[in-house]
């Protein structure tokens, strides 16, 4: 098996082996579960690409590639940067409390 899935009241040795637990009884769950968990996944790799684009953007500029041209950043601004791309990402990940459970689930 790839993922192990146990119910909340099965034996402890069951829900310690497994990759999710449900809480509720209810094996309606399980698509909701794998759903969720595609859903992350997806959030994940958006945001690995938004991180990845905005450093690949704003390392060099900081680092001095255009100062030739005049443009630099000061080392506050280029933090403050940083920061928001931080920020974004988390951000991005938060919209996952937004999550919908799929209609043909009951």
């Amino acid at each position: 098996a790839d993922v192990g899935i146990a119910i909340g009241t099965g034996t402890d040795v069951a829900i310690e082996a497994a990759d999710i637990v449900l809480i509720k009884d209810s094996l309606f769950d399980v698509p909701v579960a794998i759903d969720l968990s595609r859903v992350t996944v997806k959030r994940i790799r958006l945001n690995f690409v938004f991180a990845l684009l905005y450093n690949i953007m704003g390392i060099p500029i900081a680092a001095g590639v255009l100062k030739p041209y005049g443009f630099t950043f000061k080392p506050y601004v280029a933090a403050a940067a940083m920061m928001c791309s931080s920020l974004c990402v988390v951000c991005s990940s938060l919209l996952l409390k937004l999550y919908k459970k799929p209609a043909d689930v009951q």
